[in-house]
């Protein structure tokens, strides 16, 4: 058998898995939950293979608000397990995760006659709102057994006035600081995959896509191809979980897949902290289809989301935040902020999969996951908050196998943090051998956030970036195209 150096460059992985095609596990789906289950696997010492048809953390794992929070607007829906869940891997999180598990301080201000959306209606009045909020806050903080550093504190009007200059001040009453976390759900992603295949030897393969999956009784065999150089795979594999979110699985299988209902959250990008927010974020209480919103300090920039929309734009590869988007989440930013023009420079949009009925609002349905028995040793995972994805990957190994299973702390968190969101040849060639980079977005978008930063989608280094691929004509006018699918230039020439 063939040595290879642990490298997670995608030549190297697709060169061992030449070489390798009898596992133990498979991993289908290179989101979070797969690639903390590869983690956790691989760690424990079982052979395990991750596969994703796209690039790794392309879906919804890179689409989201970027909080690691609690879900303080699930408390009036009575899911206080997925709260009190939620909070306790908060505290795991910190210690595995390290510099991507940032808190964040937020505002949720009292507006007389705005209420809270996600209080029910009896408490939206103006004198019970605040205390309503406050009590949520108090069990909020109870749940997470938070000690008194971290706790909600009040704040008063003039005090929002002075530390959120911008907020408007027509009908502000007071308001609440608390606590939650943030990260770069796109990194973390990558950086959990580097550990499992470069630290504890396992293999994981972007642009490889599951075509063919036949029960053997033993174990399975699955068919491969190799989306680049469109060659076929074929592997063994004792044991599935398909962390696939909101796709389904091929051929046969597909018509055991989980059902599930689908809801796009679109955001904006504004250049630098145009809305004065000091590095603290803003819960923006009642949308008008009465909802919360967030606008986030992040990486130097503000995003502003989600909507939650039962229709999107684009496909489930390639959602992309649409006119309507837009316009909605600037009209609620000048609801709250005395600002005359939002100027964002970018957008994205994300699918979530989620639990509940047909007749069920998307706003109100639950952010809990399930696990599906698809076959014998085959599972399917879905659904779920980007908080909870360590205790749903151990979920779902311990539902195949008769151990426990835990995540180690993370090694190479600084390397991938410092690799900057602009263009920089020797960056670009770590990417490459360490992140498994294949085409120029991978880069631009996810190793980086150069497209969402830069006008334009970044276009203006595209030439530069695309010296460092094969056949670059091709390359170029193909990126130009993806760029286009993710609504981020209209211009492809």
């Amino acid at each position: 058998m063939i040595e290879y150096q642990l490298s997670f460059s995608r030549e190297h992985q697709i060169n061992k898995l030449a070489d390798n095609t009898d596992f133990e596990l498979l991993v289908i789906g290179g989101g979070v939950v797969g690639a903390a289950a590869l983690e956790m696997a691989s760690n424990s010492g079982i052979k395990t293979l991750l596969v994703e048809k796209n690039d790794f953390s392309s879906g919804a794992s890179s689409r989201s608000t970027k909080l690691l929070h609690g879900g303080i607007r699930y408390l009036p829906q009575m899911q206080f397990g997925l709260v009190r869940e939620s909070l306790q891997e908060q505290k795991k999180l910190e210690e595995l995760i390290g510099g991507l598990y940032k808190p964040l301080n937020l505002l949720a201000p009292i507006f007389k006659d705005d209420g809270f959306a996600d209080l029910p209606k009896i408490f939206q009045n103006n004198f019970i709102a605040p205390k309503a909020f406050k009590a949520g806050l108090s069990f909020y903080d109870f749940l997470g057994l938070r000690n008194k550093e971290k706790r909600h504190i009040s704040i008063s009007k003039e005090e929002i006035n002075k530390n959120f200059p911008l907020l408007k001040k027509e009908n502000l009453s007071k308001g609440f600081l608390f606590n939650d976390a943030q990260t770069d759900d796109a990194k973390l992603v990558l950086t959990i995959l580097r550990n499992a295949v470069e630290i504890n030897k396992s293999l994981a393969v972007n642009y490889l896509e599951v075509i063919d999956i036949k029960n053997n009784i033993d174990n399975f065999t699955v068919t491969l191809i190799d989306k680049i150089y469109n060659e076929k795979y074929l592997i063994t594999t004792k044991k599935i979980i398909a962390a696939t979110g909101v796709h389904t699985l091929p051929k046969e299988y597909k018509f055991k897949s989980s059902k599930m209902r689908f809801s796009g959250g679109a955001h904006i990008v504004l250049k630098g902290d145009p809305l004065g927010l000091n590095n603290k974020g803003v819960l923006l209480p009642k949308t008008e289809d009465k909802r919360i919103m967030f606008v986030l300090p992040w990486l130097n920039n503000t995003i502003v989301g989600t909507t939650d929309t039962e229709d999107f734009s684009g496909t489930l590869d390639n959602p992309f935040a649409n006119k309507k988007d837009i316009e909605y989440l600037v009209r609620h930013v000048k609801k709250y902020f005395s600002i005359n023009n939002v100027d964002y420079i970018s957008s994205w949009s994300g699918v979530r999969a989620l639990i509940g009925k047909d007749s069920t609002s998307s706003k109100n349905v639950s952010r809990g996951h399930y696990v599906n028995n698809i076959d014998k040793n085959f599972i399917q995972v879905a659904g779920g908050k980007l908080t909870g994805f360590r205790s749903i990957a151990k979920e779902s190994l311990e539902s195949l196998f008769n151990k426990s299973f835990e995540m180690k702390k993370l090694e190479f968190i600084d390397d991938l943090i410092k690799i900057q969101d602009e263009y920089q040849s020797d960056e670009l060639e770590t990417c490459i051998r360490h992140y498994s980079v294949a085409k120029p977005l991978d880069y631009m978008l996810r190793r980086t956030h150069l497209s969402w930063f830069n006008e334009e989608g970044g276009k203006a280094s595209l030439n530069a970036i695309s010296e460092h691929f094969s056949n670059k004509n091709s390359i170029l006018e193909e990126t130009l195209n993806e760029l286009r699918a993710e609504g981020l230039t209209e211009i492809n020439n």
